[in-house]
This record gives C-alpha cells, structure tokens and sequence, in this order.
C-alpha cells in the first residue's frame, strides 16, 4: 500500500481544484519518506525556519501554532455547534518518522457556522502541543480537514491517561507501524473519528498555522476544553510509536482565543 504525504502545498493545490471532491488526497499519493525536519537536533524546531526558503514562516510568521490557552482570558461566545459528520473509515496509517498518520476516505465532515470542511486525517502528538491554564496534556490528536475553498479547519483533542480503554484508539495502536517508511492498510479494518471525540464539546477557536513545516498560516484553530481519556498503556504505546513530537508553544501576540459553549453531540 502508498499512502499520501500531507505538506501544505499539496493540500493547497488539491482544495483548490474545481472538483469538489478533486483535492481530498488519495492513497496513492500519501508517502512514507522522512520529512526533511524533526523535532530534535539540527533540524529541530528552532532551526526549521533555516531549513527551506519555505519555511520561513516558521521563524518569522506572528500566527503561529501552538499556543498556550487560558479559559479566564479567552473571549466567550455564543453557542456555535461543531457539527461533525464523520463515517468510518478503512484503516490506513503511516509512520513517516515524525507522526503517526491515519488517512480518512472521504465522505466525512465537520459543518461549521454553516461552511463544511472534509476530515482528511489525523495527526498523534506526545505530549499535547497546546497548553490549557498551564497545564500540558499527555497528548494531542489533530483532525485535519480542508475545504475546495482553500480553507483549513484543524480541530485538536486533549488526551489524559487514566484507566478508561478507547477501544478506537486501540484498534488503531494494534495495527500502527512502529518504524519510520513503514505503513499498514487494512481495508476490511473500519475506525471512526467519532469514537476519539470525547462527549462534551466546548472549544476554543484562535486563528493559528500548521504545527509543523511550512508553518503555513490562515489555519482555523479549534480546541476541545475536554479532553479524551484514555488507558495509560495505550499512551505508553503511543508514545512509544511516535517518540517525543510535540512542536513548542508560540507566541499568542495579539491574537484573540474565542471560547464557545457545550455544543449538542450529534
């Protein structure tokens, strides 16, 4: 199986397309070759932005991600549901020495203030990359999804170990590649993102980047105030997995975080 790579020029230029369904990546596309970049070394964070004219950004742009939230400060909003319309998917996922990857079949959506945005895969963080009142979570799942618009929406989840198994998530580990260039599609092996959602929906909303090269800005940042338990053993594995890929905290600047009440789970 060839799975997709996921750089932001790709997913430019595949939004953009006049078919609306034209940009949502194939498995043909997704690639297992190791980025460029990393998180530690030469070609950590603090030197991404001297690794390509491309990533500039990473050291120069003023909307970065991710940031450190706190609730007391965020404005707070009316209510505006996240409406997620998301199917199962087969399983395909990638280590590509930075991240584990699940890439998502189309078909699956999150409606926004009326704008619909096509979940295109998921990105597993140790530890969380964003902060909450100071404190850093054990970990951060990111549900990238785009839009023929250009759009990018990347709605992030909290995870906190404990002693309550998420049987999605361990589907997930049970079949996730532990070696960089290593993939594994099962087509007859169904997960849905539904499941890695925990039951209250709240979230903050800023405007931020990708986490990670180019750094590209004019992403909708979204985080969920709750996070998703999990088992401390699942953690461990996916720790294991993916190493330490958390990119550090950026500066919030001016920026405004928006906070919006319980939404209905649907």
């Amino acid at each position: 199986m060839q799975l997709y790579g996921f750089s932001q020029a790709l997913v430019m230029m595949l939004l953009l397309s006049t078919n609306a369904h034209a940009w949502q990546p194939r498995l043909s596309d997704m690639k297992t070759a190791a980025p460029d970049w990393s998180y530690t070394g030469e070609r950590g964070p603090s030197h991404w932005g001297e690794l390509h004219a491309s990533y500039e950004r990473c050291r120069a742009g003023r909307l970065q991600s991710p940031v450190p939230i706190e609730s007391a400060a965020a404005l707070f909003q009316p209510c505006m549901p996240l409406r997620f319309r998301y199917r199962s998917t087969a399983l395909h996922l990638v280590n590509d020495g930075n991240a584990l990857r699940l890439g998502y079949d189309r078909g699956s959506h999150l409606v926004i203030d009326g704008l619909s945005y096509e979940l295109v895969e998921l990105r597993f963080h140790i530890p969380g990359e964003h902060t909450l009142d100071g404190h850093t979570p054990d970990g951060e799942i990111e549900f990238i999804h785009g839009n023929n618009r250009g759009d990018i929406a990347i709605m992030s989840v909290l995870i906190e170990a404990g002693n309550r198994v998420n049987q999605t998530l361990r589907r997930i580990l049970e079949h996730a590649p532990t070696a960089a260039g290593q993939q594994a599609y099962g087509r007859h092996i169904g997960v849905n993102a539904m499941l890695l959602l925990p039951p209250r929906r709240s979230y903050f909303r800023y405007q931020g980047s990708l986490t990670r090269p180019p750094c590209e800005e004019g992403v909708h940042r979204y985080v969920l105030d709750t996070p998703l338990k999990i088992a401390s053993a699942d953690l461990a594995r996916l720790a294991q997995i993916v190493g330490a890929n958390a990119r550090p905290l950026q500066p919030l600047g001016e920026r405004r975080v928006e906070r919006f009440c319980s939404t209905p789970v649907d």
